[in-house]
This record gives structure tokens, C-alpha cells and sequence, in this order.
């Protein structure tokens, strides 16, 4: 992402991850083919890697079928990387969608499948950590 809100928007998805205990590294732009398209690779010390493309979409609502509509080639991409790395088990692929109405919403990308990731499962280690407000 290069514009300014883009690199404002990428600083609070890394922020998200930094508090759930991940290492994140920026992906730069241009695409390499043997990786897939994410913005952020977040890294936790136990070998789970999460792959992170980030979207926005600020007038469409963010549901299952919006995916699959607008984000079709990172949805082939992905699937390509999960289909050469099948046992990786730790490897998840996931798309950010924001909003400037309801902020993140996100989905994991699977083999043949995508499903919403629910919200109180990003938020909830952050209430934990600042003793319980977000």
C-alpha cells in the first residue's frame, strides 16, 4: 500500500499482530512469484506464519461473497501457495479488509474455502494485555 491512509491503515494491521505477540515484516511492492501476495508476513516464535493481504473497501460491505468477488486473484494466489506448501500446518492465509465505517474485518483463506475471522479473536489479547480496556 502506498498511499498515506494505505500506509496508515498497514500501520494498524502490524500494530494488531505486534500485540498479539507476532513479529511482522512488510512485504515490499512488486510480486514474487514463489510467495504469496501479502502485505505483511506476521511470524510467531512456535513456526506459525501468517500471510496478510490487506484491502480496502470502504462503500461495499465486507462479507464471504465481497471476497470472493473482488479478490479473486489474491484468492487464486493464496490457494496456489497453500497448494505447494500443503504440510505447512502452522501457514495461514488471510485477507484484511478495512472500512473506514467498521475497520478491519477479516477472513482466512483456505483450500476451498473462506471464512470470516471473528473480531472478538483479533481484539481479545489486546483487553488482556491493557487489563481489560481495548
Amino acid at each position: 500500500m502506498t498511499s498515506r491512509r494505505g500506509t496508515l491503515i498497514e500501520d494498524g494491521a502490524r500494530e494488531l499482530r505486534r500485540v498479539h505477540g507476532y513479529r511482522v515484516q512488510v512485504i515490499p511492492p512488486g510480486l514474487n512469484k514463489n510467495q504469496p501476495p501479502a502485505h505483511l508476513v506476521a511470524e510467531r516464535d512456535s513456526g506459525e506464519k501468517r500471510f496478510i493481504r490487506i484491502r480496502k473497501f470502504s462503500h461495499l460491505p465486507s462479507t464471504v461473497d465481497m471476497v470472493m468477488q473482488k479478490c479473486g486473484i489474491d484468492l487464486s494466489q493464496f490457494r496456489k501457495h497453500i497448494a505447494r506448501h500443503i504440510g505447512e500446518a502452522g501457514y495461514h492465509y488471510e485477507i484484511w479488509i478495512y472500512s473506514l465505517t467498521y475497520g478491519f474485518r477479516c477472513f482466512e483463506v483456505m483450500r476451498d474455502s473462506i471464512r470470516e475471522i471473528p473480531k472478538r479473536s483479533l481484539y481479545r489479547s489486546v483487553a488482556s494485555h491493557s487489563g481489560g480496556a481495548a
